[in-house]
This record gives structure tokens, C-alpha cells and sequence, in this order.
């Protein structure tokens, strides 16, 4: 039999966005599917290191919110973003490759800044309609076949030209020919990354930016959502428990959202089902070696390796690995309607070729694999998500509930503004009741 007990505010989802809200508005009930908080930015331990779900650090330009998080984890380690690497067809180069095209063989950097010339000698002030147009406009045709298509393909499963151009600010780097053209020659070129350095907590993981945030909230954990009825404003949960409420706030993927809910038009449904998102498998790696390579992250553009990014604990935050040991996390993309196939297989295919790129034994050198199944990595931002998502969020909003976050938004979104996200939600709520 199930049990039902009433609240104020019930809030779907403790990631981030839940956080930002329960901060704000004191009190809420979150619910969580999983065991734990932190959505997207939690960290896994393995082996005695912290794995976060994909590379996540912290580049904030709030600073109220970098004070924050920065008080959470106590210690936090700074590093460089400029020690970033591109892997391309057996060679390494620097990031962005635009600037370090002294690092490709003579051919392609003759035929890039070609490319780059001409795009800039035509360049119009049309507004780019796909993201391929963008690229095109930017670094010329070489580029954007050669790189750019074949990362986009690699890490959102799709073709330049199907993805719109909304998602861009802050993430990618407007060409600059000067700067690209001494770069083809020299490593003296000016820093212009989206950002210089990035933070990372000495201990914890990413998640430990925020662990301690949780600890006095109110989270039921193992609470998947089964049925939400909005006329009898009830959560009906799996596990058999119902609650009711009188608001209710989401931060749980807009597509899982709309499925729970009871009578939605049919026109809703069919905007929640145009919208797309990528899934993840994380293949988490300690070797018994030290001396596998000083960058933070990496890019890896060849197809024939099945991780498009792979990233370094220990050289985000130095002392988080034990001693005498080197961590690796490859992350490895698909479409939510892709299978993964047998994901043991992959993951051992991964680790053999971590090693024959890394330069480590994978039957002598590793000491622990583990894998992180994410069921939502990215929302895509293909030329039907922002008609749908508008459509979705006008309808929910007609019905009194809050949606907000990454998912909740259904919109690609840096750590700090998702928390923001949450915090905006709950002062409209607290505006709406009449409070300060």
C-alpha cells in the first residue's frame, strides 16, 4: 500500500539546478532517482581516485559563485587551459588547432591557411544558419572538413550541418588571422582561449565543489518518478510512494518529464520527442606509470579511437592520484537511439587503445578499469530543439511548473548557470508569493 504525505514545494532532480533552488527557497523536498546528488557533477570514486561523470572543471567569471564553491571544497588546485591537446591522425597538436597550425605536416597547414585566407577575404555579415556555415565562415573548408566535421560526427553524432548555431557562446573560438597566421610559424601567439585557467578541488572530485552544499537538505534518494498528476497535483514514485503538493519544480530531462505527466496535449508530446541528446560511457583507467602526458584533457579526432575526449585526474588536481600511478578517463559518445552494444568490450577495446596511444601496457600497466553508464551527457542543439523546447516550457508554464537546469531547460549550460538556474526559479516562486 502506498503512503502519501503532503508538501509546500516538491522539486524534481538534485543536480545542480535543485541545489540552486533548495538554497534559495529553504525547505523544498528534492527527489532524486539516484542514490546520490550532484546530477551531472558528481564524482565516483574508484581505485582511491575520483572520476566525475566526463571532464568538468570550474572557469566561472561569477564570482559570487566562485566564492561559494570555492569555500565548499576548502583547497582548490588552478591550472593552465593553454596545455590542452588535439590528437589528429597520429599527431598532436595544440588547442585550438586554428592557432597551432605549425603542428600539422606542411601539406595541411598550406591547404588550412589557404582555406582561412580565402573564407576571410569573403567573409559577409550574413548570420551563419548552421553550425558547418559558422565553421566554414571562421576557418575555411580545410578546417572544418578535416577537424571540425570529423569531431562533430565523433562527439555529437551528427553532421555540422544539422546542428544549429544557438549553443556557441563561450565554447568555440572566432577565428583570428593574424594570430592564426603566426601561429602557423611560431608558438608566439596571444592567449585567446574562452578561458586562461580553470579550477579544480584538491580532493572530492568536481563534486567536491559542492558535496557539503547537500548536507542539509532535505533529498529523497531512490525516488523515480512514475506518474505526475498536475489536476490532483500528486507524485506517484516506482518504489509505490505518492506524495502531494502544492508547486512543483523540475530540473529532470524535459522528455522524462513530459512522459510522467498525465493528459499532456498531444502537440507537447510531440515537441518532448524532437528533442535529442547524447549519452555517455566513461572508461576510467589507473596505470602504474607517471609519465603519460601533461595535459589536463585531450581531443581525439581520429574515428578509429573510440574516445573523443580523454582527461587526467592528477593533472587537474596534483596529489588527487596515489602515489606512482596515473589515472585516465576516456569518454566515449553515441545518440540516446544508438545501442552500446556489449559495453565490457568496449570498455577493454578502449583500454588497449588508451595504451597504444599513451605509450602504457595494458595487461602490465593497469590496475583498475571502471565505467560510468550516462544516460544524459548533451542535449543537442539540432534546428528543431528550440521551437520544441519554447513549446514544451510555454505549456508547462500554463500548468505552474517550474522548469530549470540543463535538462530542465533543455539547453547547453555551464555548471555555474545551471546552479543559477535554480536560484532564479525559486525568486520567481518567492516573487509570485509576495516574498523578499
Amino acid at each position: 500500500m502506498s503512503s502519501q504525505l503532503e508538501i509546500e514545494t516538491a522539486v524534481l532532480g538534485a543536480g545542480l539546478a535543485g541545489l540552486g533552488f533548495a538554497i534559495e527557497l529553504p525547505g523544498v523536498r528534492i527527489f532524486e532517482a539516484k542514490q546520490h546528488p550532484g546530477g551531472h557533477a558528481y564524482s565516483h570514486q574508484a581505485g582511491g581516485v575520483f572520476f566525475d561523470e566526463g571532464a568538468h572543471i570550474s572557469h566561472t567569471k561569477d564570482s559570487t559563485f566562485r566564492d561559494l564553491i570555492h569555500q565548499t571544497a576548502g583547497a582548490v588546485h588552478t591550472g593552465l587551459a593553454r596545455s590542452v591537446r588535439n590528437r589528429w591522425h597520429g599527431v598532436w597538436t595544440g588547442y585550438p588547432v586554428q592557432n597551432h597550425l605549425r603542428d600539422l605536416p606542411e601539406e595541411a597547414r598550406i591547404s588550412a591557411l589557404i582555406d582561412l585566407v580565402v573564407a576571410h577575404t569573403d567573409a559577409t555579415e550574413v548570420k551563419a544558419p548552421t553550425y558547418r556555415d559558422w565553421c566554414t565562415q571562421q576557418y575555411g573548408d580545410y578546417l572544418t572538413d578535416n577537424f571540425y566535421e570529423e569531431f562533430t560526427t565523433k562527439y555529437w553524432r551528427r553532421a555540422t550541418s544539422e546542428l544549429a548555431t544557438d549553443w556557441l557562446g563561450g565554447r568555440l573560438i572566432p577565428s583570428d588571422l593574424p594570430n592564426i597566421i603566426t601561429g602557423a610559424f611560431s608558438d608566439k601567439i596571444a592567449n585567446q582561449a574562452t578561458f586562461a585557467t580553470f579550477h579544480y578541488p584538491k580532493r572530492g572530485g568536481f563534486f567536491g565543489f559542492f558535496e557539503d552544499l547537500y548536507a542539509d537538505l532535505d533529498i529523497r534518494f531512490g525516488s523515480k518518478v512514475a506518474d505526475i498528476d498536475l489536476h490532483r497535483k500528486t507524485l506517484s514514485f516506482e518504489s509505490g510512494a505518492e506524495e502531494s503538493f502544492e508547486r512543483l519544480a523540475s530540473s529532470i530531462p524535459l522528455p522524462t518529464l513530459i512522459n510522467a505527466i498525465k493528459d499532456v496535449p498531444a502537440s507537447v508530446r510531440d515537441a518532448a520527442g524532437q528533442l535529442h541528446h547524447t549519452k555517455m560511457l566513461c572508461v576510467n583507467v589507473i596505470v602504474e606509470r607517471t609519465d603519460l602526458i601533461d595535459s589536463p584533457w585531450c581531443y581525439i579526432y581520429d574515428h578509429d579511437i573510440e574516445p573523443a575526449r580523454i582527461s587526467f585526474p592528477a593533472n587537474l588536481s596534483p596529489g588527487s592520484v596515489p602515489g606512482g600511478s596515473s589515472a585516465i578517463q576516456a569518454e566515449i559518445f553515441r545518440d540516446h537511439n544508438e545501442p552500446w552494444g556489449d559495453q565490457d568490450a568496449l570498455a577493454e577495446a578502449t583500454v588497449q587503445q588508451l595504451g597504444d596511444l599513451l605509450g602504457f601496457d595494458p595487461q602490465r600497466d593497469v590496475t583498475t578499469v571502471h565505467t560510468i553508464d550516462v544516460s544524459h551527457a548533451y542535449v543537442v542543439s539540432d534546428h528543431n530543439r528550440a521551437n520544441a523546447v519554447d513549446h514544451v516550457l510555454s505549456w508547462l508554464s500554463d500548468q505552474q511548473v517550474t522548469s530549470m537546469g540543463l535538462y530542465g531547460k533543455w539547453k547547453y549550460l555551464w555548471s555555474d548557470a545551471a546552479f543559477r538556474s535554480g536560484q532564479q526559479a525559486a525568486a520567481n516562486m518567492k516573487a509570485q508569493d509576495g516574498h523578499n
